[in-house]
């Protein structure tokens, strides 16, 4: 069974912990990308659910109030428990508050309350990339991808990997999130979608740019460019003023 899930499951989003570390960014050789099956359209889950308590997942198509992951079907493939959030009370208020800020230009809910509907995205936030299975340290951050809406997601964020750094975190859960979205890498150097690092603090850039990694290529689908903040605003619509 997990050979053959994890041919429709996507390990995407990753966040390089070097680049905290050394102030590089140093992409993986082996491809981020395997992509899962396209489902009916649907619309997309408007609260974000930041979880920063220790939590059970099992593998399967993703069901964030289930607490199903299509991730971890490809990684362990077996139900795990992750730690959750080991940083400061302090700083845990400073990332909810920093998710919040760079989604807030978009019709979309942050918490860290665990949402009373059953439409959420879950960000399971704490622990290291090997609690899932996933053997390269380097991962900050992972999420399922298909270039459209990914229904009910489990993303994750692995906080401890990446010293419970804020900003840190904040721009891998952006990225995770907006992968589940259906946002490809982006090849600009201030937007939350990119590997690219030494021009500070990341956001959606409302800018049409090509996609990419260690080098610039068409996005998914084969779109010559995106635009990560035209995008969510299509996906999730603009906050109401």
């Amino acid at each position: 069974m997990i050979g053959a899930f994890a041919a429709v499951v996507v390990i995407s989003g990753i966040t390089i912990i070097n680049r905290l570390e050394t102030g590089k960014w140093e992409v993986p050789d082996t491809d981020d990308f395997v992509r899962i099956v396209k489902r009916a359209e649907r619309a997309p889950s408007r609260t974000i659910f930041l979880e920063r308590r220790a939590i059970e997942l099992r593998p399967g198509i993703d069901d964030a109030p289930a607490g199903i992951s299509s991730v971890l079907a490809s990684t362990r493939n077996t139900p795990t428990k992750l730690p959750g959030w080991k940083g400061s009370e302090a700083s845990w208020k400073k990332v909810v508050t920093c998710v919040r800020d760079l989604f807030a230009p978009f019709d979309v809910v942050v918490t860290d309350q665990r949402p009373t509907n059953a439409d959420f995205v879950l960000v399971a936030v704490g622990g290291r990339p090997g609690d899932i299975g996933v053997k390269d340290r380097r991962i900050g951050g992972l999420a399922p991808f298909n270039g459209e809406v990914i229904p009910r997601p489990v993303v994750y964020a692995f906080s401890t990997a990446l010293s419970n750094d804020v900003r840190a975190i904040c721009e891998t859960i952006g990225m995770e999130v907006a992968h589940a979205y259906g946002l490809d890498h982006g090849y600009e150097c201030k937007d939350i979608m990119t590997y690219l690092a030494g021009c500070g603090a990341k956001r959606f850039v409302d800018k049409d740019v090509r996609c990419g990694e260690k080098k610039r290529r068409d996005c998914e689908g084969g779109k010559p460019t995106q635009n990560s903040f035209r995008h969510l605003v299509e996906v999730l619509g603009a906050r109401p003023r």
